[in-house]
């Protein structure tokens, strides 16, 4: 496995939103309620990316594309297609000195 570093922890705050590009992967880094989440950068709906999607205070993010709200714990969609849809993809979240980053293989 390597580390790949994505954000200076002094850089993360609620509502932290930013895109990487790793090893071929689409990453999403967001904080919310003083906590990091790393997600694949798009919505399982439409594969819409969530660069821009709005975090919301209820510790979910919600696609701009067509409004679906996931829960940023567990990944799952809420509201009447959640039933139909994949979870949002995840990476464990790894914290290594001054630097918050991804483990890939």
């Amino acid at each position: 496995m390597a580390f790949y570093p994505l954000e200076q922890l002094s850089r993360l705050h609620d509502g932290y939103q930013k895109a990487f590009s790793v090893d071929r992967l689409e990453l999403l880094l967001v904080q919310q309620d003083g906590k990091p989440f790393i997600l694949e950068n798009r919505c399982p709906h439409m594969d819409v990316p969530l660069t821009h999607a709005q975090l919301l205070p209820s510790g979910k993010i919600r696609c701009r594309a067509h409004g679906i709200e996931f829960q940023l714990e567990s990944g799952r969609a809420e509201g009447p297609l959640a039933s139909q849809l994949d979870c949002l993809k995840k990476y464990p979240v790894i914290f290594d000195g001054a630097f918050v980053g991804v483990e890939l293989p």
